[in-house]
């Protein structure tokens, strides 16, 4: 039965024993166990908070102790970290509560998926594994749907004719893919020739279409091309020191939008 008089510390007891067992517990969860208000709730976390036992996230909050059992490389991660983090975010602005999400395989699109924080049911299409684990367990308002397929050796990701096959099968809102690689003449490129096609699909079976794009792979070629400007509505990118991106979109028919993401 619900009860009224119980102290702060016998809840925040409660609320760390259930992070034990659960990714996340919702503020609901909190005043409906104990019959406080939803403030009172929310003072809790905040208090476990400010500990550094919890991680506050909209609409109640996940567990610090619980560590990300899949991650990146560490070495990956820490290329180009604020680049990434400044694209995540500027690409986060055009999620909306309630969409379908494909997520690319990748750092960028990991740390766009960290942005997602305040989005509210949301559903996530990915072939990345650190992604889905990340979404398991920091964002409790998201639904993952993990494509199949092989896990490719040495990566976090599947890929194959499984992976196509699935996403074959899949729609979506809004598709955020990345590349290895931009030439004004080449288009989009990447290094794996299995790359393509999954990109491709998630391209063609998307309402909209982003690409995120570190500035630092501007004029670089890859093996495979699989997209052109006029493959995208937006390109989300961290900057155009030399204006390249700007003149190349202008030459092109139906360009993408171009957002230049600030630090």
């Amino acid at each position: 039965m619900p009860r009224d008089n119980t102290s702060a510390a016998e809840r925040q007891r409660f609320i760390m024993n259930w992070l034990t067992d659960r990714p996340s517990i919702a503020v609901g969860d909190i005043a409906e166990r104990f019959g406080v208000s939803d403030v009172t709730a929310r003072h809790d976390l905040d208090t476990l908070e400010s500990s550094g036992r919890v991680r506050r996230v909209r609409g109640g909050a996940v567990s610090r102790g619980r560590a990300i059992a899949l991650s990146y490389p560490e070495e990956r991660a820490r290329i180009n970290a604020d680049a990434k983090e400044a694209i995540g975010r500027a690409a986060a602005g055009f999620v909306s509560d309630g969409d379908v999400v494909i997520a690319d395989i990748g750092t960028t699109s990991f740390s766009f998926v960290q942005q997602l924080t305040d989005k509210r049911d949301i559903t996530i299409i990915t072939g990345d594994l650190a992604i889905a684990n990340y979404v398991s367990y920091n964002l409790p308002s998201a639904d993952v749907l993990l494509l199949g397929g092989i896990l490719r050796k040495g990566h976090l990701y599947t890929a194959g004719s499984l992976t196509l096959d699935s996403m074959s099968k899949l729609y979506a809102d809004k598709a955020f893919v990345g590349a290895d690689g931009f030439h004004p003449d080449r288009g989009f490129t990447v290094k794996h020739d299995f790359s393509v096609s999954i990109k491709q699909r998630y391209l063609a079976n998307a309402r909209q279409r982003f690409m995120l794009l570190d500035a630092s792979k501007l004029g670089t070629t890859s093996f495979f091309q699989f997209a052109s400007l006029s493959d995208f509505d937006v390109l989300v990118m961290n900057g155009d020191p030399q204006g390249e991106m700007g003149r190349a979109i202008s030459e092109a028919h139906d360009g993408p939008e171009l957002v230049l993401a600030q630090a």
